[in-house]
């Protein structure tokens, strides 16, 4: 897919009530899809989303969301830079092994972590080529989390909005693998394996932290389309493999309902080792 990166994300927003659009829900919604479209080319002069959270359900992930504006006809993209955030536990692990007649798990794992978190995006002076195009937010899984769009100064008409809770986070741990260990220190994953089922369309992100070492995960679709990515990390600093077909976290993994099986290794040294992939199971209004 075309994919064109944007850098701006503040937590400030312009907005000036020009032609404007405002949505906001009071549910626990994890995914928000607003429907664009012009067959002029599409000016918008503001888009600001806020994202606030009440505990994050499951997962050790402080801070994990992503922003997309695509085109699924005719494969094209926008997406600002992310961080992520995770709050690890020293003392805890995770061991899992599938070998022969060896077949255990050992889990002392802390997933919850309390507290209200609050992250937003503000794009400015977009311009996009006439059709239709989603805007798409995706937040990990919550116990309650409300979602705040606003659409500013744009010639585009806002052609429909949906939302709902149904979020994959797959985290080192759900890897079903021969040996699969999680520490502070050191991760390894042989031969993991997790097969997902969607009902509509799936957008996800795949997520690496490594310290020093190297992963490779691999996916496929419904319909048989595979893609790779594969890393290499020397003290944080990332080299993605030439033959890689998407990125961490930039790069989106899109595809129909049906049967989703992602594989993975991995081995990472070092605090925060993570090999996760955040996607969404959504319904395109």
């Amino acid at each position: 897919m075309e994919a064109v990166i944007f850098n701006n994300r503040d937590n400030i927003s312009i907005f000036t009530e020009k032609n404007s659009y405002v949505w906001e829900n009071s549910e626990n919604i994890n995914w928000y899809v607003v429907k664009i479209h012009s067959n002029q080319t599409i000016n918008i002069g503001e888009i600001y989303a806020k994202i606030e959270a009440n505990e994050t359900n499951g997962t050790q992930w402080l801070l994990a969301s992503r922003l997309i504006i695509i085109d699924f006809e005719n494969e094209r993209f926008l997406t600002p830079g992310e961080i992520w955030i995770i709050h690890g536990k020293f003392f805890e692990w995770y061991l899992q092994m599938n070998i022969g007649k060896l077949n255990f798990t050992w889990n002392h794992l802390c997933k919850k972590v309390n507290g209200n978190f609050v992250s937003a995006y503000s794009l400015y002076n977009i311009s996009l080529p006439a059709g239709t195009w989603y805007l798409i937010l995706i937040k990990v899984p919550t116990n309650k989390c409300k979602i705040t769009t606003y659409i500013n100064d744009t010639n585009a008409e806002i052609r429909g909005i949906s939302y709902g809770s149904n979020i994959f986070l797959l985290e080192n741990e759900n890897f079903w693998a021969k040996f699969n260990l999680k520490t502070s220190l050191l991760s390894i994953i042989m031969d993991g394996r997790k097969t997902i089922s969607v009902n509509n369309t799936f957008v996800g992100f795949f997520y690496c932290s490594l310290g020093f070492g190297k992963a490779c995960i691999e996916y496929k679709s419904p319909t048989g389309e595979t893609g790779k990515c594969k890393v290499l990390s020397t003290f944080r600093k990332i080299i993605i493999s030439d033959d890689s077909t998407f990125f961490p976290v930039f790069i989106p993994i899109i595809g129909g309902k049906g049967s989703w099986t992602f594989n993975t290794s991995m081995i990472g040294i070092g605090l925060g080792n993570a090999v996760d992939i955040l996607g969404a199971d959504i319904t395109l209004p």
